[in-house]
């Protein structure tokens, strides 16, 4: 007579975070690529060349290197979260959901988290980005991460805003910005100038751009 056996039931592991820190870290380094060589170009030996590259074109040009950045640390927070939502494990583990179980997947997450009537998801504004994480997950590494460097990511949000708006509230706030990140202000309140300058309180000297890439991306990780 064979011996009974008896079947345990394998808890099924939950699927991994992928590394969207990584991603984000790709983008910034392309972006921060694309303002050097304009800073190449700016000072090269060839006179026409270099006529070409004046400050004013170099700070537009940093201007939309950084929208690239911020775009990307705004698909970075949206795939996180959601993905958080249906179970995704970081390093930190799963993350406690509110409504119990997890979403089967990320189409349920996001219709669940837009709600209805929407038909997107805004991620710019940490605030926001809170209280999404706080509806439906339970004291999440998201909420803490964000909510622990808030003043910060809001000054990077309003250099962000300046950028592709250029209405007064606009520059008021992106004026509230440069002061908080580095004590000044700049004529036109062009976020392009203060993204060229120099961040002289980082342990190696580095524009502003590279400094807020920088910042996002290890954020992210401390996420993922």
């Amino acid at each position: 007579m064979k011996p009974c056996t008896t079947r345990r039931s394998e808890q099924k592991m939950p699927r991994q975070m992928p590394r969207f820190d990584l991603r984000l870290a790709g983008v910034a380094q392309i972006a921060t690529a694309i303002a050097k060589a304009g800073e190449a170009a700016h000072i090269s030996a060839e006179s026409t060349v270099r006529r070409q590259w004046t400050v004013a074109r170099l700070e537009a040009l940093y201007e939309l290197a950084y929208l690239r950045v911020f775009a990307a640390w705004e698909s970075c927070l949206e795939a996180i979260v959601l993905r958080s939502l249906c179970g995704y494990a970081s390093r930190g583990g799963q993350e406690t959901l509110k409504t119990g179980g997890y979403f089967p997947s990320l189409a349920a997450a996001e219709a669940a988290a837009m709600g209805p009537g929407r038909t997107y998801l805004l991620w710019h504004n940490p605030v926001r980005v809170i209280n999404r994480c706080q509806q439906f997950i339970r004291a999440g590494r998201e909420e803490i991460t964000i909510n622990s460097n808030l003043a910060r990511l809001q000054d990077f949000a309003d250099a962000r805003h300046r950028v592709v708006h250029d209405h007064t509230d606009a520059k008021r706030k992106f004026d509230v910005a440069a002061l908080n990140l580095v004590g000044r202000t700049y004529p036109a309140s062009r976020p392009g100038r203060l993204l060229r300058d120099w961040d002289r309180s980082a342990p190696v000297t580095r524009r502003w751009l590279e400094t807020v890439a920088l910042e996002l991306t290890n954020l992210a990780g401390q996420m993922t």
